[in-house]
């Protein structure tokens, strides 16, 4: 737990050792001594530039954030970097030309980290703008943008963020991402299948090789993401906070089981690796950097007095899915009541310590506003049609006692203007959730925005049309659109668009708002705008 512009890509045959041979040349003997690295080399000349993953922030507290990049002259060769740490110059200023530098130091971007710089910088004012680079060698990356969040407990007026999830390079092209720049936010959060590991669906632009199974293969995906100018531009315009869902790993994966895992030690391996891809390439703190077989990813921060914004980690910590098969460990439609393993009260969604932590942390909040984001809705959908009740094994439905746990923190410790959000389901969903599932007049705990994928398709609309008059707790549903949910958070109201694309099968596709709807100070529940 941590407090605190031609947009196609092709990709050319992963076997690329021939395309840049000698992709960085190096000049100097390598320096040993500087902590645990066993070399360093000094003075790199690229022939290719070492910064086109480009850069990012995240994890802003009042007084710093995090600043990333990662060395890959070539992604396609692994070897395109020596197997020695590299000196990497990064410098903070007060303006965007970088003449007013505030801060700056040298770092190490380490081999066993896949050449990533992960620099946490503090001692800068609070809500406050900056820009940051990098140096290495001659080559210098480009000028990020980053914001510092207010102290705690300030009195703040309004904020406006956008989430997203569900980002499928093979399925579209991130246009979302670029519209998001455009709605001015002071940052991202992002609720997981940040990259996707395989594709079932239509393919618009290629993946960079085949399913990824070793940190060499999960290092590929994300660099091939990275390479994204809208991702890119994205990530370069304001901080970004995150979660995972499956994908960073393999789909519908928990704790210890994948989907047709045979081999329990390789699905281990195979976890391990994604997970250390991650964190190489994301801007968080070295705190979440992989150690003791786990990553510490959920997180809690305070947007001054106006908001508390808890970010739950809904796989790592989570028992198994209920009513598994021997071959098939993965989710399913099932009813509630041929499946007695999801009346198992010990059954939990975000493991005991993450649980106390979240219950702890919304019992004591002062904000206006409660925040619970997690990767997979939250509110309750009955999937079958008719009498029995049904869920999907992998969501929060098939965990009824862990999902309770959270309901009755809010109820019993009277918590108001809780918002949850949510990705996953490629489809928009605005819902009360009840006290009680099955009673529509029960009281309203919690609002729920769900927000679409950004290229993810989903084929269930005609399904879920259906399903609308047995679920009167879900006012909104959408499965056909592609987007992002951008949010305007006053003391007296929480405003959310629904922003979607008119067709991410091609670039400089057009954005529009779908609906929006807003929540009232102490009035829960979503009432269309």
């Amino acid at each position: 737990m941590r407090e605190y512009d031609g947009r196609a890509m092709t990709f050319a045959p992963a076997s690329r050792r021939s395309f840049l041979h000698g992709a960085a040349l190096w000049a100097g003997a390598a320096v040993t001594g500087l902590g645990p690295a066993k070399g360093v080399r000094a003075a790199p000349v690229f022939l290719q530039d070492p910064f086109q993953l480009g850069v990012a922030s995240g994890d802003p507290v009042a007084d710093g954030f995090v600043i990333w990049t990662r060395l890959a002259p070539d992604i396609f060769d692994p070897h395109a970097l020596p197997a020695e740490a590299i000196p990497v110059a990064w410098e903070v200023a007060a303006d965007s030309n970088m003449k007013k530098i505030l801060a700056h130091g040298q770092v190490l971007a380490r081999p066993e980290l896949g050449h990533s710089v992960h620099v946490d910088v503090h001692g800068l004012e609070s809500q406050h703008e900056y820009f940051y680079r990098f140096h290495c060698g001659a080559a210098v990356s480009r000028v990020g943008r980053t914001l510092t969040l207010p102290k705690p407990r300030t009195a703040i007026d309004r904020l406006r963020f956008a989430f997203a999830s569900c980002a499928h390079l093979q399925q579209g092209y991130f246009t979302a991402y670029r519209d998001i720049i455009a709605r001015d936010p002071a940052f991202i959060l992002h609720l997981g299948d940040y990259i996707y590991e395989s594709s079932r669906g239509m393919v618009v632009r290629p993946h960079p090789g085949p399913e990824p199974m070793t940190l060499e293969g999960y290092r590929l995906y994300h660099a091939a993401y990275k390479l994204d100018p809208d991702l890119q531009a994205a990530h370069a315009y304001c901080p970004w906070f995150f979660t995972w869902d499956d994908h960073e790993v393999v789909n519908d994966y928990t704790r210890d089981e994948a989907e047709t895992m045979r081999d329990p030690v390789a699905f281990t391996a195979r976890k391990r690796a994604a997970y250390q891809a991650y964190y190489e390439n994301m801007p968080l703190r070295s705190s979440a950097a992989y150690h003791d077989g786990h990553v510490d990813l959920y997180q809690r921060f305070l947007f001054g007095d106006l908001a508390e914004f808890n970010i739950t980690d809904a796989r790592q910590y989570r028992d198994p899915l209920p009513c598994r098969t021997p071959d098939w460990h993965g989710g399913r439609l099932s009813d509630l009541a041929t499946c007695p393993d999801m009346d198992d009260p010990t059954r939990s969604m975000l493991g005991k310590t993450q649980e106390a932590w979240l219950a702890d942390g919304l019992g004591k909040s002062a904000a206006r506003w409660n925040v619970v984001a997690h990767s997979l809705m939250f509110a309750a959908f009955d999937q079958i049609n008719g009498p029995p009740r049904g869920t999907y094994t992998d969501s929060w439905g098939a965990y009824p006692a862990s999902r309770r746990k959270l309901l009755d923190v809010v109820k019993h410790r009277n918590i108001r203007n809780v918002i949850g959000l949510a990705g996953d389901i490629h489809s928009f969903f605005v819902s009360d959730v009840k006290d009680e599932d099955t009673n529509p007049d029960s009281i309203t705990l919690m609002t729920e925005f769900v927000c679409t994928s950004i290229t993810s398709g989903s084929f269930s609309a005609a399904l879920f049309a259906s399903l609308m008059p047995e679920n009167p707790h879900i006012k909104f549903c959408d499965d056909t659109k592609r987007g992002y949910t951008l949010c305007n958070i006053t003391k007296d109201a929480w405003h959310a668009d629904l922003r979607v694309v008119d067709d991410v099968r091609v670039p400089g596709g057009q954005v529009s708002i779908l609906k929006r709807f807003v929540v009232e100070n102490g009035r829960p529940g979503p009432q269309a705008a």
